[in-house]
């Protein structure tokens, strides 16, 4: 068989594929994928493209590095999963490696491409990047593999339908695991009770977050200097559009093929900013730069602050932290709570609330792909490597520990998840995220973009300008939008150049 690599000679803003053939033999689906992205035809899996047997006649170890973006807790859980499989048999060795953060493990993912005896046999990278490895061609689909390996398909059919959608391009997925979170929102209950409010009726929409917080503000509650603390992330006004069905691109999304044309200029995004203005210029919201730390959440531990929405996949940390069974060592910043803040601390979680409902987005977080390595017996070591980490156990402490939610309805009915969700206290707030997971609409997933850098960097710049800079939103969504424009033109351009 053949596994066709292609090396992308990449600038940092600029994809520019070059077709390279890396071994010998047939003709691979990642081939296939990357010519028609253009078109909204359905692609067929191409099991010779994924050599799943050649671990048989392989020199034995076969060494395998894995790169991946994660921190304290749900690193530990990556690398005890590691741990686990090199203890369960001795054909495959795995070297886990941590990559800093999703932006430095894709420059670096960038840069190897130049030279593929670098990259890894395994990458775990964030959802973001799908349209960037299938266009790079040095990534094997998912399917393929599933096809080559029919005993493996079990996870894939008990995969949850939104997950599998999120995450594939012309109904063919193509990572083979998963680490996904959602936004969801965490509040004090006891200065929502000191405002007059119900920790069991929370806020379902922006507008009615505005109303919880002028009433925090009204109450005037020793040590809250702003009710809502969040950073300006791309991932929130991105959840709150698919949440109400506008799609981002074109193509289905992204989903039918390569998307070619912004559709952000739309009521919606408008609305999201005048919220977000309108709430900063108000003092009811404290905002922060993206990247600028874990400000949000000292802001909640100390108790200036009443409400945040940031992601699930913090809580088993955020949760160990205020049950002082973490040091959070590996949290850079976390030594800042107050410990007496914390000792009075009652933390809720709710659903991350929408435009018009709350709980209503996509799926977010991080997948792992398949490298189009040169050696056979690399490829098939990757995928019982994956095989491996998706099987129940190691599943269950993926959640447990890293604070990624079940994606197959078999880790959603084990029984130690059930109990978790149930009874731990850490379990209940996760299994809020987990309620929101279960409840998106699978038929319209989130976005897939090629330049997404250069699309999450325009976002980033147009709310820290609108929140921080006091900037018309009217003019800074035009100026973004006109932007985006060009950058998916360019990309378009350099990948079929």
């Amino acid at each position: 068989m053949k596994n066709n690599l292609i090396r992308p000679a990449i600038a940092i803003a600029v994809l520019a594929v070059l077709s390279v053939s890396c071994s010998s033999g047939s003709d691979g689906a990642s081939e296939s994928a990357t010519s028609d992205q253009s078109s909204t035809t359905v692609l067929e899996a191409n099991p010779a493209n994924c050599p799943v047997k050649a671990l048989d006649s392989a020199s034995k170890p076969v060494e395998l590095t894995v790169w991946h973006p994660y921190n304290a807790l749900t690193k530990e859980s990556l690398e005890k999963a590691a741990t686990a499989y090199n203890a369960s048999q001795s054909e495959v060795r795995v070297s886990v490696e941590a990559q800093g953060t999703y932006e430095e493990l894709l420059k670096k993912y960038e840069e190897s491409l130049g030279d593929p005896s670098t990259l890894p046999d395994l990458v775990f990278a964030e959802d973001t990047t799908l349209q960037f490895m299938i266009d790079s061609g040095s990534v094997i689909p998912a399917a393929d593999c599933i096809a080559a390996d029919p005993a493996a398909g079990q996870f894939y059919k008990e995969l949850l339908p939104a997950v599998r959608n999120a995450f594939s391009s012309q109904g063919q997925l193509w990572p083979g695991a998963f680490g996904v979170s959602m936004p969801i929102m965490y509040v004090n209950n006891a200065h929502l009770a000191a405002a007059g409010l119900s920790p069991t009726a929370l806020p379902t929409t922006l507008d009615e977050v505005r109303t919880a917080a002028e009433k925090i503000k009204a109450a005037q509650i020793p040590g809250v200097e702003f009710p809502v603390v969040m950073e300006l992330y791309g991932w929130y006004p991105e959840n709150w559009l698919t949440g109400v069905q506008q799609e981002i691109v074109d193509q289905g999304n992204g989903h039918e093929g390569r998307a070619t044309k912004s559709e952000m200029k739309n009521e919606y995004t408008t609305e999201i900013l005048d919220w977000m203005q309108g709430m900063q210029q108000d003092g009811l919201l404290k905002a922060y730069p993206y990247a600028a730390g874990i400000d949000q959440f000292l802001a909640m531990g100390n108790q200036s602050s009443s409400i945040l929405i940031d992601g699930s996949r913090a809580i088993t940390t955020v949760n160990a932290i205020v049950q002082n069974s973490y040091t959070g060592d590996a949290v850079e910043g976390a030594g800042s709570v107050d410990s007496a803040a914390l000792a009075g601390l009652d933390l809720g979680v709710g659903l991350v609330p929408g435009l018009k409902a709350a709980g209503q987005g996509t799926v977010w977080g991080s997948a792992a792909y398949l490298v189009a390595g040169p050696e056979d017996a690399k490829i098939a070591a990757g995928w019982d490597f994956m095989k491996f980490f998706n099987s129940t156990p190691v599943q269950v402490d993926w959640t447990l520990q890293g604070s990624y939610l079940p994606v197959s309805t078999a880790v959603q009915e084990d029984p130690i998840i059930v109990d978790y969700f149930a009874n731990d206290p850490a379990g209940k707030w996760l299994g809020v995220a987990n309620q929101q997971l279960l409840g998106l609409d699978p038929d319209f997933p989130g976005p897939v973009i090629g330049p997404y850098n250069q699309y999450r960097s325009g976002i980033h710049t147009m709310l820290e300008g609108v929140v921080l800079g006091g900037k018309d939103p009217a003019t800074a969504l035009s100026e973004f939008n006109t932007k985006f424009q060009s950058d998916l033109d360019m990309y378009a351009k350099e990948v079929a150049g």
